[in-house]
């Protein structure tokens, strides 16, 4: 029953998203060599590491991007969730919470340091907000009478005369 019950406790969604951040991780591992005996449990520096190597903006001569696996870092937030990740991984897996509470701050203290020295580097140009050039352009590829592509149009309309941006308007 503990079983059933332990297998039960995170939602699809939640899966869904510690699937990404344990690849991540894995990933990580494998680059570096990490072997698989130190993946688990997870010592507070690997986690550390690994926390700042998805974050940071690395170098094309980086020895992190001599693989063929594409590197895209990831949000200060992102990384939060792919420690919760790894947590749930190790007690899925039986073992005890990898980090202290003390040392889950400690990983976020230096996220929050790499984010303020990337701030910079990190903010993308801002999406252009929906015109009439976008609006003349998408109406005859789409058939109001397919509910789906309708919903389509709502949006795009919706957007342009509320002044927004496509991404606002969607989930």
């Amino acid at each position: 029953m503990a079983e059933t019950a332990s297998r039960a406790s995170l939602r699809d969604g939640t899966l869904a998203g510690y699937g990404s951040g344990l690849r991540k991780f894995h990933i990580f591992c494998d680059i570096f060599s990490i072997p698989e005996s130190e993946r688990l449990p997870a010592s507070f520096e690997l986690l550390h590491s690994f926390c700042l190597w998805a974050v940071a903006d690395p170098s094309t001569s980086d020895v992190a991007l001599a693989g063929d696996v594409p590197f895209e870092p990831v949000s200060v937030q992102a990384a939060g969730k792919y420690l919760a990740a790894v947590r749930a991984w190790h007690l899925a897996q039986g073992w005890p919470p990898p980090l202290t509470e003390e040392l889950r701050e400690r990983i976020a203290w230096s996220l929050r340091g790499l984010a303020n020295i990337q701030l910079h580097r990190r903010s993308r140009p801002p999406r252009p907000p929906v015109t009439l050039h976008m609006l003349a352009a998408i109406k005859p590829t789409l058939n109001l009478d397919d509910s789906f592509e309708a919903c389509i149009w709502a949006i795009a309309t919706s957007s342009f005369w509320g002044l927004m941006r496509f991404g606002e308007a969607t989930v």
